[in-house]
């Protein structure tokens, strides 16, 4: 598949008519008891392979997350759209222009402090998503521009997208295996705060921000390689592959 890439990787998509009920994000203030839920007429894509992300509309329902393959249709060699459908009937959805030729993938989880996200790659390229009030929000960086990363053993500088829940809460990080001069790794890490409104996404700086989560790895230690993508603890990716 090849498709032209937009401004800074996938392009956001609101749905329309959806009901977005007063729900809270963790880390934020209690949500109510039972909500209305997320809803719209949207439909997901056939063929779309899904997976359980929990209840992240808060009508006590559990939720999933699709990523479906969408082989020619307004693209002449086909698509991949990632999103979720709720229990109450909404569907929530962005299309992924990522040109990898891999298999696409993406996951989806709560955090300490800074709501949902969820990160889908094609394993070149990994891109960030806020769920805000029943929408797939793009973060963008403070200076401008989608936030897009580079990930693999061909990406400069940082190499991956982690999470690290050492604390209790889960906090999403950028990951760089940095190959020693022995030819060994240290798994690096450095927190990536995302905004209250699901707009604006930063690494932190200052003291704390980054640490050496693992060092004198071999080459061979999955640890490098999941450093070397997209991964966050033991939450379940989806994903999807046009052939």
């Amino acid at each position: 598949m090849r498709t032209t890439v937009g401004a800074c990787g996938a392009a956001l998509l609101l749905v329309t008519g959806l009901a977005a009920p007063a729900w809270a994000a963790p880390g934020s203030a209690a949500a109510p008891a039972a909500a209305q839920g997320c809803t719209n007429k949207g439909t997901v894509p056939k063929h779309a392979r899904t997976v359980d992300i929990g209840d992240v509309d808060h009508d006590g329902k559990d939720d999933t997350a699709f990523y479906a393959a969408i082989p020619g249709t307004s693209d002449a060699d086909g698509h991949y759209d990632y999103g979720i459908h709720t229990a109450a009937g909404g569907v929530i959805k962005v299309r992924d222009r990522m040109t990898g030729m891999n298999v696409h993938g993406g996951w989806f989880s709560g955090t300490d402090g800074m709501g949902f996200v969820a990160v889908i790659d094609d394993t070149e390229t990994a891109t960030l998503y806020a769920f805000r009030g029943c929408r797939l929000i793009q973060p963008q960086h403070v200076g401008g521009g989608a936030y897009v990363m580079k990930i693999g053993a061909r990406a400069k500088g940082a190499t991956g997208v982690a999470c690290n829940d050492q604390n209790g809460g889960v906090l999403l990080e950028r990951a760089t295996a940095r190959k020693r001069s022995n030819g060994n790794y240290d798994i690096v890490r450095t927190v990536i705060d995302v905004s209250a409104d699901g707009r604006t996404a930063k690494r932190q700086g200052g003291k704390g921000s980054t640490e050496v989560r693992w060092s004198n790895l071999k080459p061979s230690d999955p640890r490098v390689q999941q450093a070397r993508g997209s991964h966050c603890n033991d939450v379940p990716k989806v994903d999807a592959r046009l052939d």
